[in-house]
């Protein structure tokens, strides 16, 4: 189900939960604040339990499925293996109202029915507060006990909330911008335009290089960025004029500095080349390395951490060319 919202589509909201929330007041998941845990401080939340408890599956008694979903209902615990099998499913189309269900790992919503994700403010605000909650009683016990006495929030839990979701739509200023910086793709084939039947340029995946999905979640779309495609697909940074103008190539001096722009003009080229297997992006992760090297590890990132420096390194690499090219007496 969905409708249009200045000309794009807009998901509607999930029925069954707008049927649970009806029938349980504005705030229903607010009493799930108990049930979840944050360990350690900071981490992934979950649903809480014994330190030895292990959450099986109320149907096959498996342990080990994909993922575990407690039903709010009733909290009864079944499996969603697709697509062998859902019992959590099953058990939303047999009990009318136990569609809604928590993911034991994550603490995430879930729908059997729609067997889909679900968002709900109630419920994250309950996630917060109990992130908030675990994180305050690490520095001061008292603090939480004198929240829990007034019924209060902490006063850092504004700090902590998330942004809530809402679908973005260009207005008529960025639709302007979008449209005078973008320029139809051709077939590299017959120099023709691309049909709407035909599949664009630059749909190639990328390679995980071991939980590097924050990097290529960015990259992706970075590299479906109108401008930023459309700087390095008309040449305005030549990777091979820059490390010759530098005196430096990969397998050169070991002075030489690794270029960022030029690891995303590489990877540009790469993906809008009509290729469709995966690209591996493992020099731009190693030139990023080189750039951050406090970030330098195979751990998982934050994505937002990884934009804001990898721009920085692209920006100054490319300011300092600039800087180059208009300084006197060149």
């Amino acid at each position: 189900m969905s409708s249009k919202i200045s000309g794009r589509v807009s998901p509607q909201p999930c029925p069954h939960l707008l049927d649970f929330c009806s029938r349980n007041g504005s705030k229903p998941f607010r009493a799930l604040q108990d049930c979840i845990r944050v360990k350690p401080p900071g981490g992934r939340a979950a649903i809480r339990r014994e330190p030895f408890e292990v959450p099986r599956c109320g149907t096959c008694d498996e342990s080990s499925r994909p993922r575990l979903y407690a039903c709010v209902a009733c909290a009864a615990v079944f499996c969603h293996a697709p697509p062998i099998h859902s019992h959590a499913s099953a058990h939303a189309l047999s009990v009318p109202g136990h569609e809604i269900a928590v993911d034991v790992d994550r603490a995430e919503l879930f729908c059997c029915a729609c067997r889909d994700q679900v968002y709900d403010r109630d419920f994250d605000a309950a996630v917060v507060l109990a992130q908030t909650i675990t994180s305050t009683t690490s520095t001061s016990g008292s603090t939480v006990t004198q929240c829990k006495a007034t019924g209060s929030q902490p006063d850092n839990l504004r700090k902590r909330r998330r942004v809530d979701y809402s679908l973005w739509a260009p207005n008529s200023r960025e639709n302007a911008i979008i449209e005078n910086h973008s320029i139809p793709l051709h077939d590299a084939t017959n120099g023709s335009l691309i049909s709407s039947t035909e599949l664009p340029w630059g749909l190639r995946g990328l390679n995980n290089l071991g939980n590097t999905c924050f990097m290529n979640s960015v990259l992706q779309a970075l590299l479906h960025t109108p401008p930023l495609r459309n700087y390095f697909l008309s040449d305005r940074h030549n990777r091979y004029y820059c490390q010759q103008k530098n005196g430096a190539t990969r397998n050169g001096s070991k002075n030489s500095r690794f270029c960022l722009a030029c690891d995303m003009d590489a990877m540009f080229s790469a993906v809008f080349s009509g290729d469709r297997t995966p690209y591996s992006p493992a020099k731009f992760l190693h030139s990023w390395w080189q750039h951050a090297a406090n970030l330098a590890s195979y751990e998982q990132q934050d994505a937002h951490e990884f934009f804001i420096s990898m721009l920085d390194g692209i920006h100054e690499k490319v300011a300092k060319e600039k800087r180059k090219t208009h300084s006197p007496g060149d």
